[in-house]
């Protein structure tokens, strides 16, 4: 076979082999298929069509009408070939292709054929015309006879599709070899069109019974209560691309947007070229409440369909483009090939991003890694759930040998296993009559998904295709027998690779409301917030009379109190969720301390010393429209005021407000995870206010005190950013690292309690401190107060030191650590510093910055410094600003 190479190198970097004991044969016409096995009869060779050992149920060989897989008992040579070509004259042969095996591949799976007679290229600069240099023809032979296929090049994002017509002279393997031996080559690329030996569908249909559509009632698109269609059946006007073996036309429970295209001739329309089309068009949008057989979830809604030939990457791409360009806005692709060029597909997956589709593709049924194009980030990917709300697996109850592939890149999971869906009328589909009842695979999941994309386009059509995507991954249920965690990445709740965010659920995903308090002015809820410090301006205000004013952007307006009187609390709430929101309640919590760090749920939830609850005046709605905010209103006592601020300890800080809203229909909070840092920035259901105003005089001293740490925070190294920028140059800043707490006195610094303590701690701190033990009983004359007496101890009694918890190995970037009187300070030298060091697990640090106001500063100078506390990731978990006001 020496017209084909050995080896070749696949784009994804794997190695591909020739497999000489297999071709693949391209006929000028369609021949019946008896007339095609008749021929390879007599050169001793077969279709290929027999069952591979571990082959999913219901995999095909992906022959055409024109081409066919053809195996050989023996590997075949080029003697071989030449009678091949030879006897076929008879039957119209036009040429033989090489068939390659992807390494890593198992079984059939990695089988593929390059065409031999199909270039893809891509010029440095691209122009009107399309002209390939001349000179590529072997010495003394013809050049290639090509012809590119504008309907084709039209939907490749920029590469030429060019069509050889003498192949047997040069092929595009030898074509691509002499391209790359010219120097100056106008070509910046040169692709094959790949063609799967196995279809890459993902179905696995059998024969069993199941009742009817059980899958609509439990992602709760349909049946009892109030579900998915009771708020919408789909909008004639959304239109849905079912990208496959086309569909039935004319099925009496299928409804169309246009008839379609063929991807092999780019001509003609949707019109099946197998089974398999159909029965995914009717789970995505068999026709609604119209008495005849089954539902689909967007039953309402159109179908776009467009039918492979061939079940090449050249079509995957031409389909993706083609439904981009003819007005569908979500894309069902229920099959997946690792074979297949990324150069040639993510470009149209990228521009149909870019044109705001929706794509669901299927991660595939080998129960391994997820296939591409289901890798790629820009679309979803769609796992099976079988009955019991697991992943599907060879172990699911109903019994079919194959699992759900799973992996780094999986959204959601949706039912997969006997579905019922439309199958091409009559005799011609998977059973005789108009409908399948047990259509299995991801292939079946994924239409689902694509289903509930479209309905989530028919009630909210100015949702971009990333909302729609949030709104199907945040509203999944967390179901299974697996564990869902907070992931890198993953922005949309927590997440398994096996189940991704869940199983679907139709009606969560159209009800959905997302209140939130905003961390900043500009916050448009997307978590994390990232537009700043989330304790400065969140929208949480605070001011000394009920008089209804509101700019949290302003911390004049927005942080001033007074000592000994009643103050007010306002939070304003939004709904940036598609939905109204129902029964919202709003809840606050101040803190008699400077806080850097809050953990949900103690500090946001508990009333205690050390979590005060002010008194609420407005703090609930039965309802906030979507798009609208609402304001809630506490008050905080004057009472509480004696004990909350720092006035007593002559330090005038503010205390830490803390603020959590909830509604019934914010199912993305409800399913949030609710650990880790920062808190706050991560769901935009909490917010915080950490900003105190202090009015001074010019040349005052003033300090900010703070505290580091949480009880909850057991890391063992911290670091501290303070930024002092928004301050002149020669003002001076001090961080004092051994502060005695007195700012702080509700907090008691010296007997603090590791709320979590490992079980040999209070040994290893016994061993630690060598506390004084009495051997014997014991008695003692002291004093206590103004009365002497004996002190008796028994036997064993112990006098053990508390343990000090003092910050260690401290290094400094943008300053200098300093000793005064025997205790540390960090003189802060550079707009920006950073105080790395040791500290004890679950403990509270207090510490304080200091500062002298300028002599000269005129009224109404405002000087603010800010200092945030990191992670051991270095990832900020909380912070605390000051404003100093010259009055």
């Amino acid at each position: 076979m020496k017209n084909f190479p050995q080896e070749m190198s696949h784009a994804s970097g794997a190695t591909l082999a020739l497999d000489n004991t297999r071709i693949l044969i391209s006929l000028k016409q369609p021949k019946e298929r008896s007339a095609v096995e008749q021929f390879l009869h007599a050169m001793e060779l077969f279709l290929e069509d027999e069952a591979d050992e571990g082959m999913v149920p219901g995999e095909r060989v992906n022959h055409t009408r024109t081409r066919y897989f053809v195996q050989s008992r023996r590997p075949l040579d080029d003697g071989m070939l030449a009678k091949i070509e030879e006897a076929g004259a008879q039957l119209g042969l036009d040429w033989i292709g090489p068939v390659y095996n992807q390494a890593g591949q198992r079984g059939r799976r990695g089988l593929m054929a390059p065409l031999p007679h199909v270039a893809l290229i891509k010029l440095r600069q691209r122009d009107a015309g399309f002209k390939l240099p001349e000179g590529l023809g072997a010495k003394g032979a013809a050049e290639p006879a090509i012809q590119e296929i504008a309907e084709k090049s039209r939907y490749l994002n920029g590469h030429h599709y060019l069509q050889i017509s003498n192949v047997k002279e040069i092929n595009a393997y030898q074509l691509r070899d002499r391209l790359g031996q010219m120097t100056n080559t106008p070509i910046a690329d040169f692709q094959f069109e790949t063609m799967p030996l196995l279809t890459p569908t993902s179905v696995s249909p059998n024969d069993a019974l199941f009742p009817q559509q059980w899958d609509m009632t439990r992602i709760e698109a349909g049946g009892p209560g109030t579900t998915g269609w009771d708020i919408t059946t789909g909008a004639a006007t959304t239109v849905i691309c079912v990208l496959d073996e086309g569909c039935d036309l004319n099925h009496p429970d299928l409804r169309f947007a246009a008839p379609g295209i063929n991807l092999g001739t780019m001509s003609g329309d949707g019109s099946p070229t197998g089974n398999h089309g159909t029965a995914c068009a009717g789970i995505v949008a068999a026709t609604y409440n119209n008495g005849t057989g089954v539902t689909g979830v967007a039953g309402d809604a159109r179908i776009l369909p467009v039918a492979f030939d061939a079940w090449t990457d050249v079509e995957v791409a031409n389909g993706i483009n083609y439904a981009s360009a003819h007005g569908a806005s979500i894309i069902s692709m229920s099959f997946g090939f690792n074979g297949w060029s990324h150069a040639i597909i993510d470009p149209a997956i990228q521009a149909a991003f870019n044109n705001d589709l929706v794509m669901c593709v299927a991660t595939h049924n080998y129960n391994g890694p997820i296939t591409y194009p289901a890798t790629n980030p820009l679309v979803i990917a769609v796992g099976a759930s079988d009955e019991i709300d697991n992943r599907k697996t060879p172990m699911s109850p109903d019994g079919e040998p194959w699992g759900s592939n799973f992996g780094p890149q999986i959204s959601v999971v949706s039912p997969g296993v006997h579905i019922p869906t439309t199958d091409i009328h009559g005799a011609g589909g998977y059973n005789a009559g108009d409908y399948d009842l047990v259509f299995n695979g991801t292939s079946s999941a994924t239409p689902h998904v694509a289903g509930l994309a479209a309905l989530i386009r028919s009630v909210y059509p100015t949702l971009d295709n990333v909302q729609v995507r949030a709104h199907i991954e945040r509203t999944a249920q967390k179901v299974g027998a697996v564990a869902y965690a907070e992931t890198a990445g993953k922005s949309n709740g927590s997440w398994n690779q096996e189940m991704g965010y869940g199983r679907i659920n139709v009606f969560r995903a159209l009800d959905e409301a997302d209140v939130m308090i905003k961390d900043a002015p500009a916050d448009s809820g997307a978590e994390p917030f990232t537009g700043g410090n989330f304790w400065d301006f969140s929208d949480i205000v605070v001011r000394i009379n009920d008089d209804n004013v509101f700019v949290p952007s302003d911390p004049l307006k927005s942080k001033n109190v007074e000592r000994g009187q009643a103050n007010y609390i306002y939070v304003r709430v939004t709904n940036k969720g598609a939905r109204t929101a129902r029964n919202v309640t709003v809840s606050t919590r101040i803190t008699p301390f400077v806080g850097l760090q809050f953990v949900y749920p103690p500090d946001w939830t508990h009333v205690d010393a050390m979590h005060v609850s002010p008194t609420g005046i407005t703090t609930s709605f039965a309802s906030v429209p979507a798009g609208g905010t609402v304001m809630a209103k506490f008050r905080i006592e004057a009472s509480q005021t004696e004990t909350l601020y720092g006035w007593e300890a002559s330090h005038p800080w503010h205390p830490c407000l803390l603020a959590v809203v909830k509604s019934d229909n914010d199912y993305a909070f409800a399913n949030a995870p609710l650990t880790g840092s920062p808190i706050s920035a991560r769901l935009n259901n909490l917010a915080q206010r950490n900003l105190s105003v202090i009015d001074v005089l010019g040349g005052a001293h003033a300090t900010f005190p703070f505290v580091m740490g949480s009880r909850f925070n057991r890391e063992t190294r911290m670091s501290l950013v303070i930024d002092r920028s928004h301050l002149p140059a020669g003002m001076p800043l001090t961080l004092s690292l051994d502060e005695d707490g007195a700012a702080f006195p509700a907090i008691d610094f010296a007997n603090q309690a590791d709320p979590m303590p490992t079980p040999t701690q209070g040994q290893d701190d016994m061993k630690k401190d060598c506390g004084l033990v009495f051997l014997q009983d014991t008695k003692v004359m002291t004093r206590f107060g103004c009365c002497c007496g004996i002190l008796t101890l028994s036997k064993g009694s112990r006098f053990d030191c508390l343990p000090t918890h003092t910050l260690g190995n401290v290094t400094v970037e943008g300053g200098d650590v300093v000793l005064r009187d025997g205790k540390r300070y960090v003189e802060i030298t550079q707009p920006v510093a950073r105080i790395n060091m040791e500290k004890d697990a679950a403990m509270l640090y207090p510490l304080g910055l200091q500062t002298g106001i300028p002599a000269g500063a005129e009224a109404g100078a405002q000087y603010a410094i800010n200092v945030a506390q990191l992670d051991a990731q270095g990832t900020p978990v909380g912070g605390a600003s000051m404003v100093y006001h010259v009055s």
